[in-house]
């Protein structure tokens, strides 16, 4: 499957969607929905890691511009709209300041480094979202 999930640890704070090889965003879209009934087990909100470092493609497919600001849609009751984006190939995309996308009902950050995602998603931890 060019993209599968997975929680990021035992806590449940963040489930992972990873590249790889040769994928669309189809089969992106795809992950997202069969990880719904994996959400609900989360005893708090949920933010995402779209993680792009195992993709084979050099850049992303079209569309792009709209499709990253949907990393951050609350498609489930558990998700937080709270997106990290590691690994994205260098793209233009309108909007984008400082390494974030404020969307309709999310926010999708990118960082460049493991270090980096980690740092994120501790600041995310310890600032949960409002109910």
């Amino acid at each position: 499957m060019p993209f599968r999930f997975e929680w990021r640890d035992q806590s449940k704070r963040a489930i992972c969607y990873i590249a790889e090889g040769h994928w669309n965003w189809k089969d992106y879209h795809q992950a997202v929905r069969a990880s719904a009934f994996t959400l609900m087990s989360a005893p708090q909100h949920v933010d995402s890691v779209i993680d792009l470092r195992g993709s084979a493609r050099r850049d992303l497919p079209a569309g792009a511009s709209a499709h990253l600001r949907s990393f951050g849609r609350k498609t489930q009751a558990r998700l937080s709209g709270r997106a990290a984006v590691i690994g994205l190939p260098d793209v233009e995309v309108e909007d984008l300041r400082a390494g974030a996308l404020v969307t309709a009902d999310g926010l999708v950050k990118f960082v460049e480094s493991e270090a980096g995602l980690e740092e994120l998603l501790a600041e995310w931890a310890a600032n949960p979202p409002e109910s």
